[in-house]
């Protein structure tokens, strides 16, 4: 009988979620402004539309609520930027002075963090692919290299003995679970791939495995499925220590999410809410685990996190302009000068799009639903279905929020040229970069001189 307890009734409780009809999507939907005080106009009419405008305020301020969500006392918090992200040289500088480290994915991505004078010792060298000359570079500069594969194993083994140094290595985890099958990536451990790559480690003198690493997914919505990757990352931490390696360090990855509003088929069942504090139940997870099974990483572990668009994504706008007003059927619709070649993650996000911040409209009474359009000869170039905005004519300002993240790095030259980036600083706008022209998307041609008309001018 002692086991039995008390009946309690069930009760309904609301949820906060982010599904709304159409009178409420402004309020959700629309673009927030930055604290720097800016003239979208001013700026379109200065650096030409469309543009990207970055908030230095909101990036730093961005890394440091990220790494203050996982600072606990009993552990050594580092935020390695995924560089992938956004590798613009001047977000990847911002991010830096904030004392970020770097994770890479290319040699292309190792370069621009050693340009940027990261230390190797502050660089993890993340990806399934990695050329021997990549590799060289990074054992021979000190820099963390995350093993991902036997083969890769076997030539880091090679490299480091050649170069007659002693390597600093990662073992890169991956698992299946109910939530996530990123598989890829990684020694399995559940097929005891994991184990094999330890044994094999503990057998090289060239190895020094410092790091274990998982990365479970991307856009995670549930704190859990970290708390599962960590168990896991212990549990190999205490086979490592059997085989007397002596990991200091415990990498979880990025996949964190943003404030962007997904897509009802990428998101729960009436929509999740990410307002506030909503990094508090990720670092739960992991730091609460993590702190229980110090003595497995040398009394005081290192706590890696490789956030991509937690940090950048909104710390990113971007202004385009009305060219021209239609209506299809019974929807209302607006074409902009901005298209989905320059918002690749419109396939997932539902961006708020908004009238500039701070700018009077004239005339611009009452809202309705409006289909948005980019300027691409492509039916697909769609950017939102039904924005709530007021009355537009052409030539007015629009801006789209929340497109830090991966829309530099995705971007394409595909009829357009890319706009130019410009950053709010302290002292104001400053151009990070350029507008393309038409002679850039060309410039690494070659045309054979048989094919040279006499008056081309390529």
């Amino acid at each position: 009988m002692s086991d039995l307890r008390i009946y309690e009734p069930p009760r309904l409780e609301p949820l906060p979620f982010l599904a709304f009809d159409k009178h409420q999507t402004r309020s959700i939907l629309s673009a927030p402004s930055f604290e720097e005080d800016y003239d979208v106009a001013g700026l379109l009419a200065e650096y030409g539309s469309p543009l990207y405008i970055v908030s230095e305020r909101r990036l730093r301020g961005n890394l440091q609520r990220f790494r203050e969500a996982f600072a606990t006392p009993r552990l050594d918090t580092r935020v390695a930027y995924s560089v992938k992200t956004n590798y613009l040289p001047a977000i990847c500088a911002v991010l830096r002075e904030e004392g970020a480290w770097a994770e890479v994915v290319s040699g292309m991505e190792y370069s621009l963090a050693r340009a940027l004078a990261v230390p190797p010792g502050e660089i993890i060298f993340n990806g399934p692919h990695k050329t021997r000359e990549e590799l060289e570079r990074a054992i021979a500069e000190g820099a963390i290299v995350n093993i991902d594969n036997f083969d890769e194993l076997e030539a880091v083994q090679r490299i480091a003995g050649n170069l007659g140094r002693v390597a600093q290595v990662g073992l890169r985890i991956s698992f299946r679970s109910a939530l996530s099958a990123w598989t890829k990536f990684g020694f399995n451990d559940d097929n005891g791939d994991s184990q094999r790559a330890l044994e094999r480690v503990a057998e090289l003198e060239c190895l020094d495995l410092v790091l274990l690493h998982n990365h479970c997914g991307t856009f995670v919505l549930t704190p859990s499925l970290y708390g599962e990757a960590v168990d896991r990352l212990i549990d190999c931490a205490e086979r490592a220590r059997a085989l007397d390696l002596s990991p200091t360090m415990i990498d979880v990855g990025g996949g964190f999410p943003s404030e962007n509003v997904l897509k009802p088929a990428f998101d729960f069942a009436g929509g999740s809410n990410r307002s506030g504090d909503f990094l508090a139940p990720f670092a739960e997870a992991v730091c609460t685990r993590l702190e229980k099974a110090a003595h497995l990483f040398g009394g005081r572990p290192a706590l890696v996190l490789e956030p991509g668009r937690a940090v950048v994504d909104s710390s990113a706008q971007l202004a385009c302009t009305v060219v021209a007003k239609k209506t299809m059927s019974d929807d209302d619709a607006i074409i902009v000068d901005a298209g989905v070649n320059l918002l690749p993650t419109v396939c997932y996000y539902d961006h708020g799009i908004d009238t500039p911040p701070r700018t009077e409209t004239p005339g611009h009474n009452g809202f309705k639903q409006v289909d948005v359009y980019g300027p691409l000869c492509m039916q697909a170039d769609k950017l939102r279905d039904g924005a709530s905005l007021p009355a537009l004519e052409v030539g007015d300002p629009l801006v789209v929020s929340n497109v830090g993240a991966y829309c530099h790095t995705m971007s394409t030259q595909f009829i357009q040229p890319r706009p130019a980036t410009v950053l709010l600083g302290p002292d104001g706008p400053e151009l990070i970069r350029r507008r393309e022209d038409w002679r850039d998307i060309f410039a690494l041609d070659r045309l054979p001189s048989r094919l040279r008309p006499d008056d081309c001018s390529l």
